[in-house]
Order: structure tokens, then sequence, then C-alpha cells
């Protein structure tokens, strides 16, 4: 039995025995009395005795009752408490994982979008390299082509006008001869 259940015990053992004690008395004072005289205070001291033992009863019962609705209070109290702690250390620790995976994300994102920006970058820079080496790609291919033009375009004069393939001073005297003597320039005819 419980602490408290031994004290309702107790209780109710002491009220027994009070009862019988009274029971007892009565019986006995019944024995040497006379019955027509005193029965009907013998019967008032027997309901008086049994209403006694009645609330004495019913103030054992209430308390027990009470103290066992105190104890269960408080036993659900008590779990009441553990699982709110409970609920709120789990809530803590899901809003401290949830605050992690959003650091973690945050800092994959940061270090993916870091990576891609570099890539980016590279690509920015290489591709500025490529112009770069382009632009002088192009103006070496003009510079190239343009001198095949200008050996073209020598060799093609040279061909129309054989006397450029002489000497200078021999293709001066000649056209310049030839030009007076037929009284025209070199370029009019």
């Amino acid at each position: 039995m419980a602490p408290s259940g031994l004290a309702a015990f107790i209780k109710y053992l002491i009220g027994a025995l009070l009862l019988q004690g009274a029971t007892v008395l009565l019986v006995m004072t019944t024995k040497d009395a006379a019955l027509q005289k005193s029965g009907w205070l013998l019967v008032s001291i027997g309901v008086l005795i049994g209403v006694i033992a009645a609330l004495w009863f019913s103030a054992i019962a209430s308390h027990a009752s009470q103290h066992s609705f105190a104890r269960a209070s408080e036993k659900f109290n008590r779990q009441r408490d553990r699982i709110r702690r409970q609920v709120d250390k789990e809530k803590t620790k899901e809003i401290k994982d949830g605050h992690r995976q959003v650091l973690r994300e945050t800092r994959r994102l940061q270090n993916r979008s870091t990576l891609k920006l570099g890539v980016a970058m590279t690509g920015v820079a290489g591709l500025g390299i490529l112009l770069l080496f382009t632009q002088f790609m192009t103006l070496g291919l003009l510079a190239v082509s343009a001198t095949g033009g200008a050996l073209l375009g020598y060799g093609i004069r040279t061909r129309q006008y054989p006397a450029l393939g002489r000497a200078s001073d021999e293709a001066a005297g000649s056209l310049v001869g030839k030009s007076i003597e037929q009284g025209q320039l070199p370029g009019n005819k």
C-alpha cells in the first residue's frame, strides 16, 4: 500500500474499531436496561453511532479521494511539464536543425554561385584574351592580305608596263624619252 493508502487504512481501522466498541457497549447496556422504558433511547444511540461512523468514513473517503486526485493532478502536471519541455527541446532542435540546413544550403548555393561566377569570369577573361588574339590575328591577316594585294598589284603592273622591270635609270629615260619624242605624256595616249 502507498503511504497515503496506509494512512487511509489506519483511519478506516480506527473508525471500524470505534464502531465495534460502541456497538459492544450498546449491546451490554441493553442487557441490563429495561427495553420498555429506555428502548427508544437505545435505538437513538445506535442511530447516532451509525451517523457518526458514516460521517467519519465519508470524511476519510473524501479526504482519500481528494488526496488521490491531488496526486493524480500532480502526476499529470509533471507529465505535462515533461512533455512540454520535451516538445520545447524538440522544437528548439528542429529550429536549430532547420537553421543549420538553411545555412548549409546557403553556403552550398553561395559556393555554387561563386564557382559559377568564377567560371563566368574566367570565360569572359578567356573570351577577352581570345578577342585580343583575334584582333591581333585580324590585324596580322589584314597586314598579310594587304601585302599580298600590294604584291599582286605590283605584279600586274609589271606585266602591263614591262619597262618597270628594268633598272630605274633605263626605265626613267626610255619612258620619258618616248613620251617626249611622241609629244605625249606617259599617261595620255
